[in-house]
């Protein structure tokens, strides 16, 4: 098997896990697949070149670093976040990965994303593309990741019936 092949399978598995780990409420074990230094972004939407912004010059929905993904975190998890309380039941569906970059310490992959989420008989839908930035560790054939760097863009024009993102994307 060629290593490009097989750095997107592990990617594939990589992604994949996460999505289950989300979709099981499975916080702590979803922090743990993130490095210690690390960032977590949402673009704004409604803007046709939003995978282009950068939140030091756009208003961005979430820019969270490790810190502050901790705090997430530990919100969430607690019945005072009204908004997720009971649990959201949800279903991150990740389609089309494609490696774009891969310099042996890090690999860029894109994701295409649908998340579906439930709670008090609304179904909200989320999609759109992930990149992310993965550092590696380990021989090409036993490559282990952590995420340095997730960026969610919506291809939402707004966030209208739903108003919010309450759920990790």
């Amino acid at each position: 098997m060629n290593s490009t092949l097989l750095t997107r399978l592990q990617v594939e598995d990589f992604v994949y896990r996460e999505a289950e780990l989300l979709d099981q409420w499975a916080l702590d074990d979803w922090l743990a697949l993130w490095a210690a230094e690390c960032s977590y972004v949402m673009g704004p939407t409604g803007k046709a070149n939003s995978r282009e912004l950068s939140p030091d010059t756009s208003l961005f929905l979430v820019v969270d670093n490790r810190f502050r993904l901790e705090q997430r975190v530990i919100r969430l998890k607690k019945p005072t976040a009204h908004a997720e309380y009971p649990h959201s039941r949800t279903r991150h569906l990740y389609t089309n990965v494609r490696v774009t970059g891969d310099d042996g310490k890090t690999v860029h992959a894109s994701v295409n994303f649908a998340t579906f989420r439930s709670a008090r008989a609304i179904i909200a839908n989320y999609f759109g593309v992930l990149d992310y930035i993965f550092e590696t560790a380990g021989s090409s054939d036993q490559r282990t990741f952590k995420i340095a760097s997730k960026r969610v863009t919506l291809d939402l024009d707004s966030l209208v019936p739903h108003g919010k993102v309450t759920i990790l994307l």
